[in-house]
């Protein structure tokens, strides 16, 4: 009996080492093998979800879940905030990499697209110990890379004390393959991405710094100092996205093409007025009253072009797509015109 006991006890720590040989193969052969980033045990209701593009790779959705445990105070839900009021709010974040790079969208138009149409009616769906939590992806274009690549974002939304919170577990997370999920055959998106949804108690680290686009715009401010990832949008704030005019969105690629519009109309007419008389005369028998009206630009047209023209270059120097140069320049070459 004595012996027996004592070979038993000999035995037993070769089983821990057999444990970890297998635990140390199976991470070391089988990497594609991965643990889900997210969990969904506090999941409540999804409105919009998208599956993986490969096995083990991001999952993405649009959910309200119940919010930490312990939380200082519950939100103000369910709630109705208007989908274009919210996109004009969440379109004032921009994202940099570092100082030597220029700020980007934070969201893009396609992420801004999804947010928009989902948040507000997850918002009305969601309880007072409920937020909106999010997992989305977008194309995103920086110096730092050739090219628009695709990005993951994620984070939670909720209404607390009449303000909208936002809250940022990752930020424009890379999602092309490694090389070796490259030589794998996993050509179209990583497994490897780490994200989170953002907590209250916990702040996320990520590179770069989130920043207001437009410095001058009020009501937006970070929770504290510490909390990076963490911003209110007061009333004051909600109030200015309820102005369309104000807040219209216009891309500079937008501007080019009214811009270009208004100098065509602007050249005709500049060339309508250096036509010789005579060749006025020689045009006009040829063209009835009815061409000669649409032809010619009276008076009270060029004057509409003209305040066109101031309109637009003011709306782009108050959303600073126009320097306070750019915007001189401009309005001296028009009232120049009159």
């Amino acid at each position: 009996m004595y012996n027996q006991k004592k070979m038993k006890k000999i035995k037993t720590p070769y089983k821990y080492i057999v444990f970890y040989i297998l635990v140390f193969f199976f991470i070391n052969f089988f990497p594609q093998i991965n643990i889900a980033k997210v969990s969904n045990k506090n999941a409540v209701k999804t409105l919009w979800k998208e599956a993986a593009v490969v096995a083990g790779a991001a999952k993405y959705f649009i959910r309200t879940e119940k919010i930490e445990k312990k939380a200082a105070s519950l939100n103000n839900h369910p709630i109705n905030i208007p989908p274009q009021i919210l996109r004009r709010m969440l379109r004032q974040l921009a994202y940099r990499y570092d100082r030597e790079h220029p700020e980007i969208p934070l969201f893009s138009e396609k992420e801004l697209g999804l947010l928009e149409k989902w948040v507000p009616i997850a918002l009305q769906f969601a309880r007072p110990n409920e937020d909106v939590t999010f997992v989305i992806k977008g194309h995103h274009r920086s110096a730092r890379w050739a090219g628009k690549e695709e990005r993951l974002t994620s984070g939670r939304i909720f209404v607390s004390n009449n303000q909208l919170n936002i809250i940022l577990g990752t930020v424009q997370a890379n999602l092309q393959p490694t090389l070796d999920e490259r030589y794998q055959g996993n050509v179209w998106e990583t497994t490897k991405v780490i994200y989170d949804l953002g907590y209250r108690k916990k702040v996320a680290d990520y590179e770069g710094l989130i920043v207001i686009f437009d410095q001058k715009q009020k009501g937006i401010y970070r929770k504290s100092s510490k909390r990076k990832d963490w911003f209110v949008f007061t009333n004051l704030a909600y109030q200015q996205a309820k102005r369309p005019d104000e807040n219209k969105e216009v891309s500079r690629e937008q501007y080019r093409s009214l811009q270009q519009q208004i100098d065509l109309l602007q050249k005709n007419l500049n060339k309508q007025q250096k036509t010789p008389p005579q060749r006025l005369q020689k045009r006009s028998k040829k063209l009835n009253n009815s061409q000669k009206q649409s032809r010619n630009i009276s008076a009270q047209e060029k004057q509409m072009i003209i305040e066109q023209r101031l309109k637009t270059i003011e709306k782009l120097y108050k959303k600073r797509i126009l320097s306070e140069e750019e915007y001189r320049k401009k309005r001296q070459e028009i009232l120049s015109d009159m």
